[in-house]
């Protein structure tokens, strides 16, 4: 355990204190270190830097997150498996827990797994600034590619998540569509789990088809337009099922018609759907005879 005079340094400031003001900074180091060694005891751990009248927090964080954000997965397997409890604790100051923490950072799935186990809780819990699930942590990584087997872990894990939008209102299928080397699977997995997700505009105003048509790794750019047009035409095709087998109940109802047609927010949605469709093909045209141009 640190001392009191190692949590709390010498800060260099040439202003003498006279004796009270150093026997109020003594006491209020003590009862810091205390409150240090509490926290320590729940398994979380808190570090201060602080002069004798200003005290400020500066790392809020424990030994599982320390091992991940080194990326040691061999001693944050370890941590793991001695202490399971700290999967729940809060690992920095924007709130967030080590199985967002690893997946941000590219971990093995073998240690998502394992953070899993311990936390079966945090596929369904959100954090960070940008208030993520960990699906979301996952596609947006910078450190690897997003992975088939962990998508389908955490999709597993929480099937809901493919239909929560993070603080800018972008789904999981927005930032699928912003990341490279992403592959079919993935695609498939998040549009099955949620077709309308394609339709859904982000805080900016921009679509999945936006990301993907701006997206500068061009396979991933072609496999994501393609999804995305498959999508909405099976979509479509459900939709003219369901109309088909509700019609005869529609006739059947005498006050249908004196209704109107479409309420203005389903006409919005039709327009905007048809807008997003039209974009897709234009996009997947421009593809194709770039490709044949090409051979």
């Amino acid at each position: 355990m640190m001392t009191a005079d190692q949590h709390f340094p010498t800060t260099g400031i040439s202003n003498e204190y006279d004796d009270d003001d150093a026997s109020f900074a003594s006491s209020a180091a003590e009862q810091l270190e205390n409150f240090m060694i509490n926290l320590c005891n729940l398994g979380q751990y808190v570090t201060f830097e602080s002069d004798p009248y200003v005290m400020r927090k500066i790392v809020h964080t424990n030994p599982l997150s320390d091992a991940i954000s080194r990326h040691d997965w061999q001693e944050a397997k370890k941590i793991l498996t001695s202490k399971p409890s700290l999967a729940k604790a809060t690992s920095s100051c924007d709130g967030m827990i080590p199985l967002h923490q690893a997946l941000d950072a590219g971990a093995p799935e073998k240690i998502i797994k394992k953070l899993l186990e311990a936390y079966p809780r945090a596929a369904h819990t959100k954090c960070g600034e940008q208030n993520r699930l960990p699906i979301h942590y996952h596609l947006a990584s910078k450190a690897t590619a997003p992975s088939d087997s962990i998508a389908s872990l955490l999709v597993d894990s929480f099937p809901e998540s493919t239909r929560a939008g993070d603080a800018n209102n972008q789904f999981p299928i927005h930032l699928a569509c912003q990341a490279t080397q992403v592959s079919e699977h993935i695609f498939a997995l998040l549009l099955t789990s949620y077709p309308e997700g394609a339709i859904v505009r982000d805080i900016h105003g921009n679509y999945p088809c936006d990301y993907a048509n701006w997206n500068e790794d061009a396979v991933t750019k072609e496999i994501a337009l393609a999804a995305l047009v498959q999508n909405d035409i099976i979509s479509s095709s459900a939709r003219r099922r369901n109309s088909q087998e509700i019609g005869g109940k529609f006739l059947s109802n005498p006050r249908i018609f004196d209704e109107p047609l479409a309420s203005a927010r389903t006409q919005k949605r039709k327009r905007l759907q048809n807008e997003n469709f039209s974009m897709l093909n234009e996009s997947f045209s421009m593809m194709t005879e770039y490709d044949e141009l090409h051979q």
